[in-house]
């Protein structure tokens, strides 16, 4: 046997169950006094300090081993190069290792998976050193129902990847059924939408819609005024709405409500057209949430700065992206990191 199955077999007669470990976790979650927090996590961290080949059997247990030591985290995670869940499986189909970088090309099958699925940034790598990485989609095997991802990892200090050690690979989201609608133009009667438009507050109260983001001139996303939104006034593409248009401080203002952004990610790219096919980009583009409510209302304002006289000269115009199926989960594969070419 080798040392780690060893050191589990003399041990583990004598130590806690999952299922106590699992409860000593839970604790650390929960919402007490900071002296019991305390208490709490550190015999949390004793037990699993203590027991890392019962740790890494759970994933609570693991995530925690893994904040106190990558490397036990990583030595007693068991190399498991599939994993099926909710219809879904994700396999290592090639390792390849050289100096500072490791490549490792992961499949996944089944379920939703389609030629568009994305990882929707919900995937993370696990090893026992200073690293950055990123995942990108490389293929698609439509006979077979395959998609495969190219992820990529690289020490920090350009050090060589340590031979004999071991990296998870996990995914919690997926993301499919994606398409994209390019230059499609916006049926909206620009002209109808001259007048001041009517605004909510914008931070502050309770009640009030808050900014998440946006894009153009620094200090204008936080301070940009949020249209009051209305009933659809177009529906560009499944899932996008205009909800409101109009002037506010000058400017003119065009408001596309995304849906729960954070659920399927669909957004758009917004501007106006004239006839002569010359584009006027917005100045810059501001992201809001609704306050509190049963579901989740993203918004995104686009500001023009284009008199009302000018209005009716153009079009507006967007390329819209939408998704209709987000699949949640925990999808982990752990594998050595040697080159097998």
């Amino acid at each position: 046997m080798n040392f780690s199955e060893v050191y589990t077999h003399m041990n583990e007669p004598l130590l806690p169950s999952p299922a106590l470990v699992e409860r000593t976790l839970a604790k650390v979650q929960r919402r007490r006094r900071p002296w019991r927090r305390a208490a709490a996590a550190a015999l949390a961290a004793a037990l699993l300090l203590v027991t890392p080949a019962l740790a890494v059997r759970t994933e609570g247990g693991y995530e925690l081993l893994y904040q106190l030591s990558p490397a036990m985290a990583q030595f007693f995670q068991p190399v498991q190069k599939s994993c099926t869940d909710r219809g879904v499986t994700i396999e290592v189909a090639a390792v390849r290792v050289e100096g500072d970088t490791a490549q490792a090309y992961i499949t996944l099958t089944g379920g939703p998976v389609d030629e568009t699925t994305d990882l929707f940034d919900s995937w993370s790598f696990h090893l026992p050193f200073d690293q950055s990485g990123r995942c990108e989609r490389l293929s698609w095997d439509p006979e077979t129902g395959t998609i495969t991802f190219l992820c990529t990892v690289q020490t920090l200090d350009g050090s060589p990847i340590p031979t004999g050690e071991k990296m998870t690979f996990s995914v919690r989201q997926l993301l499919a059924g994606k398409e994209t609608l390019e230059n499609a133009a916006v049926e909206l009667e620009l002209a109808a939408f001259t007048a001041e438009a009517e605004t909510v507050p914008v931070g502050g109260p309770e009640n009030a819609y808050f900014c998440t983001g946006g894009s153009g001139e620094a200090g204008m996303t936080d301070s940009a005024p949020m249209l009051l939104p209305g009933p659809a006034l177009a529906e560009p593409a499944p899932g996008l709405t205009i909800t409101a248009a109009g002037y506010s401080q000058g400017q003119f203002h065009v408001q596309l409500c995304r849906g729960n952004a954070a659920r399927l990610d669909n957004h758009a790219w917004l501007w106006l057209e004239a006839e002569d096919g010359t584009r006027l980009e917005p100045l810059y583009s501001a992201s809001f949430a609704a306050p509190s409510q049963v579901q989740r209302q993203d918004y995104t304002q686009f500001i023009f700065d284009v008199s009302p006289e000018e209005l009716a000269q153009y079009t507006l115009r967007g390329d819209f992206h939408t998704a209709s199926a987000l699949t949640e989960g925990l999808w982990q594969v752990t594998f050595p990191l040697e080159d097998k070419s």
